[in-house]
Parts: structure tokens; C-alpha cells; sequence
């Protein structure tokens, strides 16, 4: 008999994943691997973080990230910096530091352990205007840009948050 070709539902298709920027992490992740203790602490610029223009407030806000003791960096790291890029809110970060789980001193890590922060990636926050009030960290991307920012996050992207959080826990 004539074999019948089953075709599989939209539901069935194995998901592909289309990561329009992964050339670019991939860059970033090769840059961070080679040259990452010699760019420690200097101020973000270029496509990562241009810099700070118009902006309506006074604060700093630090961005930092995790890279794992295997090199590799942190996926929900990258899910946030890609949703900070998609609310065009890019300019609003003055610094991104690194917290690389192979370099105990590294800046991201001693700023991990001043604020007791157990996860990546958090926001540290200094007030230009107050400094008094000394820094404010956010470990959730969504507060920062409603508290920050001032601006609301839908709730299908504190979901997202909130899962990404919840696999990073559990894997």
C-alpha cells in the first residue's frame, strides 16, 4: 500500500527558536570571555549601552550581569538586557558590570555581596539627588522600570519574568 505522509499540527511542530540577535550575543559572550578583565568597571558604551542622553531623571542605574564559572553567560541576563532594548530604555543604563562566578573580586560579584543579591540580574540604583539615600537594588526588571523609569510592564512580561526566574531555580 501507499504510505500516507502524516502531517503534524501546528501544535505538534518542534519549537524553533529565532534569536534575531544571536550573532551579537555570540559576539558579546567571545568579548566577555577574552576580554573581560580589561574591560571590568569602565563605563558601558557603544551598542551595549549608549550613553546616557536625555534623560529625565537623576539617577545612575548599574546593570549587572552574570557569567558562570563554565564562561557561559546568564540567559535571563540576556532576556532582560533584550527587554530593556525593546522599551528603548538602553540610554537609561549608565553602567553594565559584570558579576563572573571564575573572578571572586570581579565588580558584579562584590556589588552581589555588599547588597546580599543571590540572583542575576539585578539593578543597582544611586539617586544623584539624594545621596544620602545611598543605593537602591532591584533584583526585578519589571519594579525597576515602574519605580525608575516610571513606566508600567504589561503582565505577560512579568510572567515571562517570573518563569525565566523559576527555570534558572530549578535547572
Amino acid at each position: 500500500g501507499l504510505k500516507r505522509e502524516r502531517r503534524r499540527s501546528p501544535e505538534r511542530e518542534p519549537r524553533r527558536s529565532h534569536l534575531p540577535g544571536a550573532p551579537e550575543l555570540l559576539r558579546r559572550a567571545m568579548l566577555a570571555r577574552g576580554l573581560l578583565p580589561a574591560l571590568r568597571g569602565i563605563p558601558a558604551a557603544g551598542p551595549l549601552a549608549p550613553a546616557a542622553v536625555g534623560r529625565c531623571f537623576a539617577s545612575k542605574v548599574t546593570f549587572v550581569k552574570k557569567i558562570y564559572s563554565d564562561g557561559s553567560t546568564c540567559q535571563k541576563c540576556d532576556f532582560v538586557w533584550k527587554q530593556i532594548e525593546k522599551d528603548g530604555l538602553t540610554k537609561k543604563i549608565d553602567r553594565i558590570v559584570v558579576a563572573d562566578e571564575r573572578d571572586m573580586s570581579s565588580e558584579g560579584v562584590v556589588l552581589a555581596k555588599k547588597h546580599k543579591v543571590q540572583r542575576a540580574p539585578f539593578f543597582v540604583v544611586t539617586d544623584d539627588a539624594k545621596p544620602e539615600a545611598g543605593e537602591t537594588v532591584y533584583d526585578v526588571y519589571f519594579k525597576l522600570k515602574k519605580d525608575v523609569f516610571a513606566q508600567e510592564t504589561g503582565e505577560a512580561e512579568k510572567n515571562e519574568e517570573i518563569i525565566r526566574g523559576m527555570m534558572r531555580q530549578v535547572f
